[in-house]
């Protein structure tokens, strides 16, 4: 399994690249990725095509998937699909860099739900009903299904609650104690005070 810390995202409302912005001194797309290392899980950071330099003097070149153009898709699908491309046999654990306030709890049980059952393409928490694309497990054979429709007659959307549509979802029900850890941050407003 491999992590795919998602910071590719343009950050408009926030002004910023947020998985550069600092939180307890270290940057968001670092703190993602040490929540996954405490799974034993390595992380690659997956980035836009303008983030490349400067996320390769943090982290290397070695740790970038950059997102690939060619694919003619958008939205953290790209990043996605960017990475599985690199990465066919392996499943991904989605982790996006904006959700700095994640439990590593949360992540050991989402990796428990794998091991125990692996009968599912995708593992994911859902919120108040809501599914939450953004931390979960992706096997590799269902990322597969997605890539053979977009090769095959295209996809009609491209949000990852669509793909999530399309494949078969093992959800994990949130306790309204933890809807906290899935705040994710878009302005500086909002990261006041935390």
């Amino acid at each position: 399994m491999l992590g795919i810390i998602l910071c590719g995202g343009k950050s408009l409302r926030m002004g910023a690249d947020k998985g550069l912005m600092n939180y307890k001194d270290k940057i968001w797309a670092e703190s993602a990725a040490e929540k996954l290392s405490t799974l034993g899980i390595s992380s690659v950071f997956s980035v836009n095509s303008t983030q490349q330099q400067t996320y390769g003097a943090y982290f290397g070149k070695e740790k970038l998937v950059v997102d690939q153009p060619n694919l003619r898709i958008n939205g953290p699908l790209l990043g996605v699909l960017s990475a599985h491309l690199l990465n066919e046999d392996e499943d991904l654990f989605l982790l996006a860099c904006d959700l700095i306030l994640m439990d590593s709890r949360l992540l050991k049980l989402l990796f428990s739900s794998s091991i125990m059952d692996d009968a599912f393409d995708v593992y994911i928490f859902t919120k108040n009903g809501q599914q939450e694309p953004l931390c979960g497990i992706y096997k590799s054979q269902g990322l597969r299904k997605i890539m053979d429709m977009l090769h095959s007659a295209g996809l009609e959307k491209h949000s990852m609650k669509f793909i999530l549509s399309k494949l078969h979802v093992c959800e994990t029900v949130l306790d309204e104690k933890d809807y906290q850890y899935f705040m994710n941050f878009n302005s500086h407003s909002e990261i006041n005070g935390l």
